[in-house]
């Protein structure tokens, strides 16, 4: 999996406490070091590869997540897109509900049309563009 603007490293580190390797991708040093080091204290460090930028990568992935703001997400939305294998799984989170249309529109047109679930708790967002296979997740 690719956790892009990863910050601490926290989904990073509960996909690989769930079975996954993971790919942690964060440009700020001081938060790519704290990423290194929770994903060590959590005996996940061997499972967690942390990069500096997304184009240190060319891999796919079956599972990509992002909790960052709109403006990365749509400006990475090229560059996200190419690295999600076949209909694999995206998630973008981070949104509020008036970052959903331009977020949706940006990544629906890469993805062949496909659209998201979109899931809410209180002011915050998430989109999911799930792989055709995969059951729907529980909603809250």
């Amino acid at each position: 999996m690719l956790d892009f603007g990863s910050g601490s490293g926290i989904l990073a580190i509960a996909a690989t406490m769930l079975g996954a390797t993971a790919v942690a991708v964060e440009n700020d040093p001081q938060a790519a070091a704290h990423a290194r080091s929770n994903a060590a204290a959590n005996r996940a460090g061997e499972r967690i590869e942390v990069l500096s930028a997304l184009g240190e990568t060319t891999d796919r992935y079956d599972l990509i997540v992002a909790n960052i703001l709109r403006d990365v997400l749509v400006q990475f939305a090229s560059d996200l897109t190419a690295r999600l294998a076949g209909e694999g799984t995206l998630v973008l989170s981070g949104l509020v509900s008036t970052d959903v249309p331009t977020t949706a529109a940006h990544y629906n047109r890469r993805l062949g049309g496909r659209r998201p679930e979109v899931y809410a708790r209180g002011e915050w967002r998430a989109l999911v563009w799930r792989n055709q296979a995969a059951p729907p997740l529980d909603r809250p």
